[in-house]
């Protein structure tokens, strides 16, 4: 049966392998078709980009040499006293006649024409036609010419006769005084089909649908401003809205600049390089149609889909060619296979038989149907005894419920492990360690028990609790002895030791005050002397407060520690120290607060020296019969993994030992970087 079934696996073995070889020969066409697909994108985008750089660069050379004229005109004196004589109407015939040659002499092919405009904003010459009217755009214009005394460069507008223009507007300066005054203004007027129109439609290479867009935004709608490839008569014309999502024109309008993909005025899909004309309200677009860009790719598709179904068609026979094979040799091996398979069970039967452990196989009906030599031994019963048993007959009585309990747990789970008492046949028990788990044999659900006596181990549990009991015993009691020495040290230090120290200040004071006045460089000295006296008094007053805290037995427990906390934020006033404590007064021993304080002591006493925080955190809350305390930072934290080893941890250590005493539970967090949280809980005693 078994033989049948890896027969079958073969052709899906085979079929998995084929499949992924496709899979991966369509995914590697894929990507090169794409890759390249990429590379040719990624090459139209940079010939854009040169395109609108080299296009921008010409408009600006080309508007730069008009103001350059313009500026040519403004700085010459003669025109501008010609022309001031004649709008005074001196000699008026002969000045309009030079200012005529002078303007004629100007002009060029480029520029429609030049006409001179005085302060009112009447027409008083034109060249090489005459002149009647202006329009209000090109009279605003005017003005602001006058008035900033500089050349003014106009956007594209309709003149008069419809006619789409570009002006320059030229003041003309005379020195009246200390300061320059504008008798007048020179407008030339530039048709943008002469040049402007032919420098954007032209393309720097071979293309079908490739053109420049120059545009500018009107309000709430964006207008085209030259003539384009595929539509006439468009200049100031064509307009669409300046939130239409996917025109590129809008979007560059909008704000966007660089590479664009999106649809252009014909509705087309199209590929764009952006950019804006300084000086200028004109936004140039290079753009050509995305069909035009991928046309080189439906050739490169047709060659590689023909190449992938090459390579597929390949895999398929060497595929085909090794299942051949793979049969031949898969039947050449059945026997060794079989005979291989029998030795294993006949050395899986040695090993069960003579394990160590007791192993026992039941049926779903919890029946035994096999146990081990080691059964036999274990319960006192013979094997043929035991395969008459039920698995409940080996559990004490009333463990029904229980038994039951674990076979649907190891139902869902197909394992399980946990500890129980065994029965012997002379009504004997004995803990045990079981190893329950689901087989599946041949279609046949069984379970498995792997049973391990750990009498001796329980009672080597047992030694060691005891064992910790002592210890943390004679730990309690080492504690209690150290804190009896820190106050009789204490004691020491503030009745012997600060009395002497209080006695040589009062000394020293009285030679001090018997210094005469001419003794200066004695008493500077004597001086030094009292000063270090003063700060060893205060050295032993701190380290009389440290070894037997006076405030926890005079004040109790929490303003102890309101006052530890003030101490500690004294030394590190860097530190921002936030404490909300309950009241405790009233809820321990003097031992259990002596404890507590020194608990508190030893974490503020590391962060101090490790942490460096910028926050502490102290925190006491009572919540029914315990007592919580918390104190965090966030410093630079630890792992405690990696500093088990050193001296620092046995603070740690000590301060956990304390807390276990206490009858409490202990908690630490702590991560690098990001601080560090003690916690921990007292039970408070019945009947406080």
């Amino acid at each position: 049966m078994s033989n049948r079934h890896e027969s079958v696996k073969y052709p899906l073995y085979l079929i998995i392998i084929f499949v992924i070889l496709s899979i991966s020969i369509l995914t590697t066409g894929y990507l090169y078709y794409k890759n390249q697909g990429d590379y040719i994108t990624k090459e139209k985008q940079q010939e854009l980009a040169a395109i609108i750089a080299l296009k921008i660069d010409q408009i600006i050379s080309w508007r730069q040499e008009r103001i350059d004229y313009a500026s040519t005109i403004m700085d010459d004196p003669f025109l501008a006293m010609r022309v001031r004589d004649f709008i005074k109407g001196r000699t008026k015939q002969i000045l309009k006649k030079q200012i005529i040659e002078r303007l004629t002499s100007l002009t060029s092919f480029q520029y429609q024409s030049l006409t001179l405009i005085d302060p009112q904003g009447n027409v008083r010459l034109s060249v090489p036609t005459s002149m009647q009217g202006l329009t209000p755009y090109v009279i605003s214009l005017a003005s602001q010419a006058m008035q900033a005394q500089k050349v003014v460069f106009s956007d594209l507008y309709r003149d008069e006769d419809s006619k789409v223009m570009i002006s320059v507007l030229t003041p003309l300066l005379v020195i009246q005084g200390n300061k320059k005054v504008t008798i007048g203004v020179v407008l030339i007027r530039i048709e943008p089909y002469q040049f402007l129109y032919p420098l954007l439609k032209s393309w720097p290479t071979p293309s079908l649908t490739g053109e420049t867009e120059l545009v500018r935004q009107e309000g709430n709608e964006v207008v085209f401003l030259n003539e384009l490839r595929h539509r006439h008569n468009i200049p100031l014309n064509l307009s669409f809205p300046l939130d239409s999502p996917k025109l590129v024109a809008a979007m560059i309008a909008r704000g966007k600049t660089g590479i664009v993909e999106g649809i252009d005025y014909r509705d087309v899909p199209v590929l764009a390089a952006a950019g804006r004309i300084p000086d200028s309200p004109w936004f140039l677009i290079a753009k050509i149609d995305a069909d035009e860009i991928h046309a080189p790719l439906k050739k490169l598709s047709r060659e590689v889909v023909f190449l992938l179904f090459t390579l597929i068609g390949t895999a398929g026979i060497c595929v085909a060619y090794f299942q051949r094979n793979q049969q031949i040799r898969f039947y050449r091996r059945q026997y060794e296979v079989e005979h291989e398979r029998r030795a294993l069970a006949q050395r899986y039967e040695y090993l069960t038989r003579f394990a160590n452990d007791i192993i026992l196989v039941t049926n779903q009906s919890l029946r035994i149907v096999e146990a081990n030599d080691r059964a036999v031994t274990s319960y006192s019963y013979t094997r043929d005894e035991l395969l008459n048993l039920h698995l409940i007959d080996l559990y004490p009585p009333g463990s029904e419920q229980v038994l039951d309990t674990l076979m649907r747990h190891v139902e869902e789970k197909s394992g399980l492990i946990f500890e129980a008492m065994q029965q012997r046949k002379d009504r004997t028990t004995f803990p045990v360690e079981v190893s329950l788990r689901l087989l599946d044999v041949e279609g046949e659900k069984l379970f498995q028990e792997i049973i391990r006596d750990i009498t001796e181990r329980k009672r080597t549990e047992e030694m060691l609790k005891k064992s910790e009991k002592n210890l943390r015993y004679l730990a309690s009691q080492l504690l209690g002895a150290q804190e009896d020495e820190r106050k009789r040290l204490s004691r020491e230090l503030h009745d012997e030791l600060g009395h002497a120290l209080l006695a040589l200040k009062l000394q020293i004071e009285s030679v001090q005050e018997q210094l005469l006045p001419q003794q200066a460089t004695l008493k500077k000295e004597v001086n030094k002397i009292l000063e270090f006296v003063n700060a060893t008094i205060e050295e032993v007053r701190r380290l009389y407060l440290d070894l037997s805290p006076g405030d926890l037995e005079d004040l109790g427990l929490t303003i102890a520690l309101h006052s530890l906390v003030d101490d500690f934020a004294q030394l590190q006033k860097h530190i921002r120290w936030t404490i909300k404590l309950d009241d405790l007064d009233g809820l321990f021993t003097l031992s259990t607060q002596t404890a507590i304080y020194r608990i508190a002591q030893e974490a503020l006493t590391n962060i101090g020296k490790h942490a460096k925080p910028k926050n502490v955190f102290l925190g006491i809350k009572r919540e029914k019969q315990e007592v919580s305390f918390t104190i965090k930072d966030d410093g630079i934290g630890f792992e405690r993994n990696k500093v088990v080893t050193e001296k620092k941890t046995l603070g740690l250590l000590a301060m956990e030992e304390r807390v276990k005493i206490l009858g409490g539970v202990f908690e630490l967090w702590s991560q690098e970087n990001r601080g560090t949280k003690i916690s921990f809980t007292i039970p408070i005693p019945e009947g406080n």
